[in-house]
């Protein structure tokens, strides 16, 4: 037994030899004693087990796209979970939008394209090139003349704040810029970039019964009512209820408010009801109706839509 230094010796030989037999002895009755007045350290605790992974860790194809929405606006209408890195997802679809007041108009939008890139296991990229034609047609007394054009480009980027089984969380932020044309209040771009923030969560209510919201903070710009162009903020937020219908079916039910939806303008609303369907291990397709429940005072406006969804 070693004491971390050697026992002092004495010039006489008996000495050595009884000091020699009493040290183990005296440090067992030391040891003894400590012992029964000295509580023992209690043993390291196992480490716990790792937290469980939510369905964001191998997203479906159905979980990661742009779903249908109000123009599908990837910051309000995208799916918490984010594409894997490497991964490149694309999204495009087709949107006819009608407004009854003393006249009848159609505005047809098409393509939208929206891609996804994975490039961090919890980030994806978002790029809207700006590739969407918007084309207006309409009849005397619409209040909006026939116009065609193009929209804004837009960037931005989404990450995975948390996936557990039951909640997921992310936050996204977009951005535009004027590349749109043409340019004003009737047209399809203000002239400005936009800006968009917005929280993003879901959770599983049943085994087929999911809910999921989205609380989103827009910088803006449009025309007020003296026809100058000024910047303003919406508050909008979206809910979403998804059913599963089946293994391969998805019936969402949305409602999105968006206050105000310009400078001096009127709070905005508009709800929306669509099927989306996996067709492969690749492709998600989708179709909607939508309807503005606070339009304004004197036309009626509801939307027919469908999209596509491909992993490349």
């Amino acid at each position: 037994m070693s004491w971390g230094r050697p026992a002092r010796v004495f010039a006489k030989g008996g000495t050595r030899i009884a000091l020699a037999g009493a040290l183990p002895l005296l440090a067992l009755s030391v040891r003894a004693a400590i012992a029964g007045t000295m509580p023992m350290p209690a043993p390291s605790p196992s480490p716990s087990a790792p937290a469980a992974a939510g369905p964001c860790s191998q997203p479906a194809l159905s979980s990661i796209a742009v779903r249908p929405g109000i123009g599908r606006a990837p910051a309000t209408s995208g799916a918490v979970c984010v594409a894997p890195p490497g991964a490149v997802v694309i999204g495009a679809g087709y949107r006819e939008q009608t407004t009854i007041g003393s006249g009848r108009q159609q505005l047809e939008v098409y393509p939208e394209p929206v891609a996804l890139v994975g490039i961090l296991p919890r980030a994806e990229l978002i790029v809207a090139p700006g590739l969407t034609y918007s084309r207006r047609l309409g009849t005397s007394g619409s209040g909006f003349p026939a116009l065609a054009g193009q929209q804004d480009v837009g960037l931005g980027a989404q990450y995975l704040l948390g996936n557990r089984p039951a909640f997921q969380q992310a936050l996204a932020v977009v951005a535009t810029f004027p590349t749109g044309f043409p340019v004003g209040s009737l047209g399809f771009s203000s002239g400005l970039p936009t800006y968009t923030a917005s929280y993003a969560a879901a959770t599983s209510l049943s085994g087929a019964l999911g809910l999921s919201t989205s609380q989103g903070v827009v910088v803006a710009s449009a025309q007020d009512a003296s026809g100058n162009l000024r910047r303003y903020v919406a508050y909008q937020p979206t809910l979403n209820l998804s059913y599963a219908a089946g293994a391969l079916t998805t019936l969402l039910l949305e409602d999105q408010i968006s206050a105000p939806t310009g400078p001096d303008a009127p709070t905005g609303n508009r709800a929306l009801f669509a099927v989306q369907r996996v067709v492969g291990t690749n492709v998600v397709l989708d179709a909607e109706y939508e309807i503005n429940l606070l339009p304004a005072p004197g036309f009626a406006q509801h939307a027919l839509g469908t999209g596509i969804t491909v992993r490349l």
